[in-house]
């Protein structure tokens, strides 16, 4: 699984392989979690706000728009749940 694409990781956990959406939170769990870490400066929080991430992707995976780079869409999540 960890040679296919972000984007072919979406297209088969919609099409009921759960163990791509895994693929996809092992990939990016890390630079996440860092990315977040650069914006909050607090690591408690980044921890926090790296589970919510992967939370809202399980929750609107459906709705991406494969016309784009799921990594792309992955950081928008992440900056808007730093925001928020």
């Amino acid at each position: 699984m960890s040679n296919l694409t972000d984007e072919q990781l979406v297209v088969a956990y919609l099409k009921g392989d759960r163990e791509a959406l895994n693929t996809l939170i092992k990939r990016y769990l890390v630079p996440i979690f860092n990315y977040a870490l650069s914006l909050v400066k607090d690591t408690a929080i980044a921890e926090d706000i790296s589970q919510e991430v992967f939370v809202k992707v399980w929750q609107k995976i459906k709705k991406f728009d494969d016309r784009y780079k799921f990594k792309s869409w992955l950081y928008a999540i992440a900056k808007n749940t730093c925001l928020d």
